[in-house]
């Protein structure tokens, strides 16, 4: 049995689609919408790769780098430990 590609994610890469279905719903609700997780993503500086990277326009779906979007979440979604014990 084959996988279908649209379905199969990576666990280095993934689209903003596969990021909202997966990683983003399990730390925000209700999940932001695209548009505003670019800037987010853009504003942190998270690595993304475009399938054809030599295309000045389109070149296929955008890839974000999994582990930078955890890692962003996390920074801003957890409390923070230790801070100010009065």
């Amino acid at each position: 049995m084959i996988a279908n590609p649209k379905q199969t994610t990576s666990a280095r890469l993934a689209t903003l689609d596969q990021l909202m279905q997966t990683l983003i719903s399990a730390h925000l609700d209700p999940v932001p919408s695209a548009e505003t997780l670019r800037e987010w993503f853009d504003t942190a500086r998270i690595p993304r790769f475009k399938a054809n990277p030599a295309a000045k326009r389109g070149g296929g779906p955008v890839f974000y780098s999994v582990a930078a979007v955890e890692k962003l979440l996390r920074s801003r979604t957890m409390p923070a430990i230790g801070g100010n014990r009065g």
